[in-house]
């Protein structure tokens, strides 16, 4: 389950592809799993990178991992009590993007708005599943992910 805050409609249909297509690469279930994600602006994701990164600047992701280090199916921890009593769900984290660095990202990039929702989406549900880019083997396992994602999803370069 995604609960989607501050976005369009259009935008949140595709933050739910994303959503679907990394849970089925990752053999989730989607009514499993729970996540938050966030629409905000320039001002809120810096004091939010500032607070909880202590990065002084604004940034186009940012993701909150409920546990450190699951990558679905594989996790041996049993996570069964800590499912939500109402929906039965596991809370996995939180993900917040922020509107005007996707909008310049897109436009650096060469590409659209539309991908730039698709790629920091994958990339933050992917934070949350436990990868990491930090160190560069780390990085190319994350990057072929993200790609194997926008892929399957039909979220391509333009």
């Amino acid at each position: 389950m995604i609960r989607i805050y501050d976005f369009e409609k259009e935008e949140e249909k595709i933050i739910k592809k994303i959503f679907s297509t990394v849970c089925k690469i990752h053999g989730i279930r989607k009514s499993s799993v729970s996540v938050d994600i966030s629409m905000v602006d320039k001002e809120q994701i810096h004091q939010l990178n500032l607070d909880t990164r202590n990065v002084d600047k604004p940034t186009d992701v940012l993701s909150y991992p409920a546990f450190e280090k699951i990558i679905f199916p594989f996790c041996k921890k049993n996570y069964i009590d800590m499912l939500s009593p109402e929906d039965k769900t596991l809370y996995i984290g939180e993900i917040i993007i922020c509107r005007e660095i996707m909008a310049e990202q897109a436009e650096e990039y060469g590409h659209s708005e539309t991908r730039e929702i698709a790629f920091l989406t994958t990339h933050g549900l992917l934070h949350l599943l436990g990868y990491d880019h930090i160190e560069e083997d780390m990085r190319k396992v994350m990057r072929a992910k993200e790609d194997e994602v926008l892929e399957k999803a039909r979220f391509f370069r333009e």
